[in-house]
C-alpha cells in the first residue's frame, strides 16, 4: 500500500493547525506556493466589502454631515469612529500581484461608494449651512498638504498590510486614522462646493486624492516587501503607472495653488460695516496703551460719515505693516483658537485663546490657498496669527 506523497491543504487558512498558521503568516516568503496562495486568498476575503461595511459607511456619512452642519466636534469624532475600516483599499492594493480584475473592481466600487456617501453628506451640509468655513472643527488643515497628515496616512497604510497578514484581521485602530485623513477631505469638498467656497473645495479635493493615492501606493509597496510582489510585467506596469499619475497630480497641485483673494469673507456674516472704521472708540476714563502715534497728515477715513471730526487723527496701535488699521475682535469658536507664529496651519504655535477672549487686530494677510489671517495681540501681550473667520470684529474696544 502506497502512502500519499503530499498532504492536501485545506481551502481556508483557518482550517490549518494553529502552529502552521502562525508560520505562514509570519514567514510568507519561506512557505510553499500553495500555502502563500491560501494566505493571499484569506486576505482578499478579509478585505472584501460586506453589508456591515456599507451600513457603517452610511451611518458615518450621516453623522459627519451633521457635524459639519452643526459645527460640532463631538459628532465629528463619533463619525470617524463609526466609519468602517477602508479595507477595500488593501484589496485594491493586491491587484498588481494577483491580477484578479473581479476582486479589484469590487474593491474600487466599494471605495467609490464610500467616497460618494461622504461627499453627499458634505454637499447637503453646505447647502443648509450659511457659515462658509467649518472653523470650530479644525478642518482647514485639509485644504493643503500637511506633513503630519501625510505621515499619518503613510504610516497607517504601510503598517496595515502587516496586521492583515500577521493577525488575520482588519486594523481597526489604524482604520480610524485612515478614515479621518481619507474621508474628511471629500466631505469638505462637497461642503465647499455647495457653499460657494472655491478655496475650500479645490484644496480639499486635491488633498483627498493625494491622501488616497499615497495610501494605495504605500499599501502596494508594503505587500511587495512582505513577499507579495507582482509576478507578471503587467503587474509592475500598473504599479509604475499609478506612481507616475500620483507624482503628476502632486506636481500640478503644488505648482498651481488656488488663489482666491477677493471672495474670502473677512469675518462672521453678522459683522456690520462700522466695524471697519479706523477710529478706535476710547473710554475717556481709561488710558489706551500705544507704541506709536499715527502721523496727522493723511488720516485714513474709509467712509464719508467720519469727515465731521475736526480733531487730530485717532491714536493707532503698533503695526507690522505701514498704514494698517487697528481693530478689536472677539474669538468666536466653541473650542477656542490656536494663535500661530506665521499665517499657516503648520506654523509654530504661540499661544491659545478661548471663546469670547478679546484680541487686538493690527495686521492681515491672505495665504496662497485663499484663506485670510489676522495678526492679533492678546491681553497677555502675545502676538501671532489667527484665521480671520474665527474672530468677530467689534465696534468698540473691550472693557478692562
Amino acid at each position: 500500500m502506497s502512502l500519499p506523497s503530499s498532504e492536501r491543504l485545506p481551502g481556508d487558512i483557518n482550517d490549518l493547525p494553529p502552529a502552521r498558521q502562525r508560520h505562514i503568516r509570519r514567514q510568507p516568503r519561506s512557505v510553499s506556493l500553495a500555502e502563500r496562495q491560501i494566505l493571499l486568498d484569506s486576505i482578499i476575503k478579509l478585505t472584501a466589502p460586506t453589508l456591515a461595511f456599507f451600513i457603517r459607511a452610511l451611518l458615518g456619512a450621516l453623522t459627519l454631515g451633521s457635524a459639519l452642519y452643526l459645527q460640532n466636534l463631538a459628532l465629528l469624532i463619533v463619525a470617524i469612529v463609526i466609519f468602517p475600516v477602508p479595507a477595500p483599499l488593501f484589496g485594491l492594493a493586491l491587484y498588481p500581484p494577483t491580477l484578479k480584475i473581479k476582486h479589484a473592481l469590487k474593491a474600487l466600487v466599494s471605495l467609490l461608494v464610500l467616497i460618494a456617501l461622504v461627499f453627499s453628506a458634505g454637499l447637503v451640509a453646505g447647502v443648509f449651512q450659511t457659515f462658509g468655513y467649518p472653523d470650530p472643527l479644525g478642518l482647514f488643515r485639509f485644504t493643503a498638504l500637511y506633513w503630519l497628515d501625510l505621515a499619518i496616512v503613510g504610516i497607517s497604510a504601510f503598517i496595515s498590510p502587516l496586521i492583515l497578514l500577521r493577525q488575520g484581521k482588519n486594523p481597526r485602530e489604524l482604520g480610524v486614522l485612515l478614515s479621518y485623513t481619507l474621508l474628511v477631505p471629500f466631505a469638505l469638498f462637497g461642503f465647499g462646493l455647495s457653499n460657494g467656497n472655491p478655496a475650500l473645495w479645490y484644496g480639499a479635493l486635491f488633498v483627498g486624492f493625494e491622501h488616497f493615492g499615497l495610501a494605495l501606493l504605500l499599501a502596494v509597496f508594503s505587500f511587495v516587501i512582505l513577499g507579495f510582489s507582482p509576478k507578471k510585467p503587467l503587474g509592475w506596469l500598473i504599479v509604475v503607472a499609478a506612481l507616475a499619475v500620483f507624482l503628476a497630480v502632486t506636481s500640478i497641485g503644488i505648482n498651481y495653488p488656488v488663489r482666491q483673494t477677493q471672495s474670502v469673507p473677512l469675518t462672521v456674516p453678522t459683522v456690520t460695516h462700522p466695524a471697519l472704521s479706523s477710529e478706535i472708540p476710547v473710554d475717556p476714563t481709561k488710558p489706551v496703551k500705544t507704541n506709536t502715534v499715527a502721523p496727522t497728515e493723511t488720516p485714513i477715513i474709509p467712509t464719508s460719515a467720519a469727515t465731521h471730526t475736526p480733531s487730530p487723527s485717532p491714536l493707532i496701535t503698533a503695526t507690522t505693516t505701514p498704514g494698517s488699521i487697528a481693530r478689536w475682535g472677539v474669538v468666536k469658536s466653541d473650542v477656542g483658537v490656536v494663535i500661530r507664529k506665521n499665517p499657516a496651519f503648520d506654523a509654530e504655535i504661540v499661544t491659545y485663546a478661548n471663546n469670547g477672549d478679546p484680541v487686538e487686530i493690527f495686521g492681515e494677510t491672505t495665504a496662497p490657498n485663499g484663506l485670510r489671517w489676522y495678526q492679533v495681540l492678546t491681553d497677555t501681550g502675545q502676538s501671532g496669527w489667527v484665521l480671520s473667520s474665527l474672530l468677530q470684529i467689534q465696534t468698540t474696544a473691550p472693557a478692562d
